[in-house]
């Protein structure tokens, strides 16, 4: 059974993941899209996405799992978008710094069994200096040695759970786990 990985967001933690997650290419397909479409023409090129969907449904369509690599103001207005197209038991990963309010609007607007898991990416210490936030600057490595926060809703089912952790050490990081409040704090 191939898994059917979508990144939302081809900015460098995006095409990170998929960089990756390239050493898994048999057992699963990655998907890229992004606003830009030449940044995820960009991230194909690279190897971090085996195929770009232009089209947001589609790209979303019988996914088991959807990184979200996007900048907190889209965020909520993708969630809207995609909430309908997402099969039973998919898990949805985001990638932002804001916690509180993105877990609220997932709450709200994903359906019954679709499950939202946040992860908090730290960089791997040989990144820290890089300023550079695009496709260009990614890498396999990104977060290896890292440390990364996993959060998520009071009764999130534990296979999203687990799915979180094993993603986190495909990464190369170590996975702590965190409540809302605090990881919002830090």
């Amino acid at each position: 059974m191939t898994i059917k990985v979508t990144i939302l967001g081809m900015n460098r933690i995006g095409a990170s993941i998929g960089l990756a997650l390239a050493s898994m290419k048999e057992q699963l397909v990655r998907v890229g899209n992004d606003r830009e479409h030449g940044f995820a023409r960009q991230a194909e090129k690279l190897g971090a996405i085996d195929k770009v969907v232009i089209n947001l449904h589609s790209a979303v369509e019988d996914a088991d799992i959807v990184i979200l690599s996007l900048p907190v103001d889209e965020i909520r207005s993708t969630l809207e978008v995609i909430a309908s197209d997402l099969k039973a038991g998919t898990v949805v990963v985001d990638t932002s710094p804001v916690k509180t309010a993105v877990m609220e609007w997932a709450r709200e607007l994903l359906p019954a069994e679709r499950y939202f898991i946040s992860i908090t990416p730290s960089l791997t210490t040989s990144a820290l200096l890089e300023i550079d936030n695009g496709v260009e600057k990614a890498r396999a490595d990104l977060f290896k040695d890292s440390l990364m926060l996993i959060t998520s809703p009071p009764g999130t089912d534990e296979s999203a759970l687990t799915l979180a952790s094993n993603l986190t050490k495909i990464l190369g990081a170590t996975a702590l786990y965190s409540d809302i409040a605090e990881s919002d704090g830090l």
